[in-house]
């Protein structure tokens, strides 16, 4: 028990480390994701230069919210993960707004 309590301690730790990662180029970062087997769903929100990324994605989630924000404005879509895992890439830009873009595999 002891050992399961401390996989989900360092999976959280692991997630919060990637939604405040480094500033990464968004092509590049969709490449890796793709890399190990997710494919591209959809962008939301304009893109632009990216001063940090992050992501979000829950193995047991029942959904997914991808969240965006456009001239100020929070915008949302729910993803139901029925068929398929569900991973959102954040992406924050310079002028505070965000864009998201969306990636899907198998469950």
């Amino acid at each position: 028990m002891k050992g399961l309590f401390e996989q989900k301690e360092f999976t959280a730790i692991l997630s919060l480390l990637l939604l405040v990662g480094c500033s990464k180029k968004p092509e590049n970062l969709i490449e890796e994701w793709k890399n190990e087997g997710w494919s591209y769903v959809t962008t939301h929100g304009k893109k632009g230069k990216v001063q940090r990324t992050g992501s979000l994605r829950s193995d047991e989630a029942q959904s997914v919210e991808a969240s965006w924000v456009e001239s100020g404005n929070r915008k949302t879509k729910v993803y139901h993960q029925d068929n398929y895992h569900y991973a959102v890439l954040r992406f924050f830009k310079e002028d505070e707004d965000e864009f998201v873009v969306v990636l899907k595999k198998r469950k």
